[in-house]
């Protein structure tokens, strides 16, 4: 049986070593609260004139980082001073974690790369949760971005890790507006001023309906003849509209348009061949 004197030594440490983990858990709790609530002031500060669910976006995946760098510090501080608690000298670990750190450090560069890339690409708000970019070998919605890599489902499916230190180049199609570009290929045939006409009234469909009128920015422009192609006068639209809605704004205008052309007998092109005898 122990005595009450080696109960006490003993129940010491323990009562210690929980009280270290207890305010370690407690000081995770607390910082990721100010963290969050912090961050949202800012952005609000900041970005009064932005999107409201593309600051939610932003500050989401800011918090995200935020709070796995908060859990890191405080497990490794834990861990450190439960050794001490057990009664380890540190001076021989400390310098052995040095020495050890320098070689980690070394072979972990790319770590490291990735961290610091990932934390400065959420600060210039290059992109966020949500936010649909392409990276170069991968398109698609951004669902994760953590302390290492991002997360990216593409339209098929397939999801994306990418460490954040190899991502060189962003093209974000969810930022301010967005614009699609339709080129309309009509038959030689068929008269410039009519096609205008009906294109015209396929836009007019557009803003007549609730749901594409709130997506569009503005009234779509028709720029005019893009090109002479081999069978095919191509004339071209410009769709400005909302962050992510320029896809579907495209083929509701297409759709517009193949209503517009039928009832004004407007004809698709098809390939033809001219044959010359001498």
């Amino acid at each position: 049986m122990f005595s009450a004197e080696e109960l006490a030594n003993l129940g010491k440490p323990l009562i210690q070593l929980l009280s270290v983990w207890v305010s370690a858990i407690v000081l995770v709790f607390v910082t990721r609260r100010s963290l969050r609530s912090a961050i949202k002031r800012a952005l609000l500060d900041r970005d009064k004139a932005a999107d409201s669910t593309r600051r939610i976006q932003r500050g989401e995946a800011l918090i995200s980082v935020g709070n796995s760098s908060v859990l890191v510090i405080a497990v490794v501080v834990a861990a450190i001073m439960s050794l001490g608690v057990i009664g380890l000298d540190l001076t021989p670990l400390v310098a052995s974690v040095g020495v050890f750190g320098l070689a980690i450090g070394l072979g972990a560069q790319r770590l490291v790369q990735d961290f610091i890339s990932g934390i400065l690409m959420l600060i210039e708000d290059q992109f966020g949760v949500g936010d649909i970019i392409d990276v170069g070998e991968a398109a698609g919605s951004v669902e994760t971005v953590s302390l290492r890599t991002t997360r990216i489902r593409a339209l098929n499916g397939t999801l994306w890790h990418i460490p954040n230190s190899e991502i060189r180049r962003v093209g974000n199609m969810s930022q301010q507006w967005a614009r699609a570009v339709v080129d309309l290929s009509v038959s030689y045939e068929s008269k410039y001023d009519d096609v205008v006409k009906s294109i015209d009234s396929a836009i007019d469909i557009l803003m007549e309906n609730e749901e594409t009128m709130a997506a569009l920015v503005e009234r779509p422009t028709v720029l005019g003849i893009e090109r002479f192609a081999g069978s095919s006068v191509d004339i071209r639209v410009l769709l400005m509209t909302k962050p992510a809605n320029q896809w579907m704004i495209a083929r509701e205008f297409r759709k517009a348009v193949k209503l517009c052309f039928d009832r004004d007998k407007i004809e698709f092109p098809f390939p033809q061949l001219t044959i010359s005898q001498k």
